[in-house]
């Protein structure tokens, strides 16, 4: 078996199989009042390659039955799951799952934090050089705290984390986010330019 490979399944897709499914199950949990502490643990400055977070989200969704996953895969996969509940929880976004009818995918993050905040250019451009995962997590969150409206992928967002760690990752990742970026950006545009009243 190849070592990010389980039962058949990419453990990218464990990944974010994972992510929805623990941050949609703490989302609701939260809302009647219970399990407050995980947030409030969560946005301390604990690393998310900390194995006492990893119990705290209790991924056991990356250990499928039967399925042996190599230990360097499952740290980068915990990390990456670790990393987007990070995100979630120092910021004002809620997870929510995509669709075409209300994207919340990145891509549209990105580009309201850009068009929100003086210099998130800049920003953006220093995510895109980072060179370590806790650099890319420094300036997401920067830009993050900027993104209308308040709704995020965070389970593909993780599935991007996991890829990150892997061989080439920073330059696979930055290249996905760019196209993201670029596209959310000019729809945006469009949509901005058609809603602009013409004069007869």
């Amino acid at each position: 078996m190849a070592p990010d490979q389980r039962a058949g399944e990419p453990i990218a897709h464990l990944v974010l199989t994972t992510t929805h499914t623990r941050l949609t199950s703490l989302q609701g949990r939260l809302a009647h009042g219970r399990d407050r502490h995980v947030p409030a643990q969560l946005i301390r400055s604990t690393p998310p390659d900390d194995p006492s977070l990893w119990l705290l989200l209790d991924l056991t969704g990356l250990h499928p039955a039967g399925a042996d996953l190599a230990e360097h895969a499952y740290r980068r996969a915990a990390t990456a799951v670790t990393a987007a509940a990070q995100l979630w929880a120092r910021t004002d976004l809620t997870h929510q799952r995509t669709t075409a009818q209300r994207p919340t995918v990145l891509g549209q993050a990105l580009a309201s934090a850009v068009a929100a905040r003086p210099g998130g250019e800049d920003d953006l451009a220093r995510l895109l050089r980072a060179h370590t995962l806790p650099e890319a997590l420094r300036y997401l969150l920067v830009l993050l705290h900027h993104a209308a409206p308040a709704r995020l992928d965070f389970a593909l967002l993780a599935r991007d984390l996991y890829t990150w760690q892997t061989q080439d990752g920073p330059r696979r990742v930055g290249q996905l986010w760019v196209h993201a970026y670029t596209t959310a950006k000019a729809r945006t545009t469009s949509t901005n330019n058609s809603a602009t009243p013409t004069s007869s």
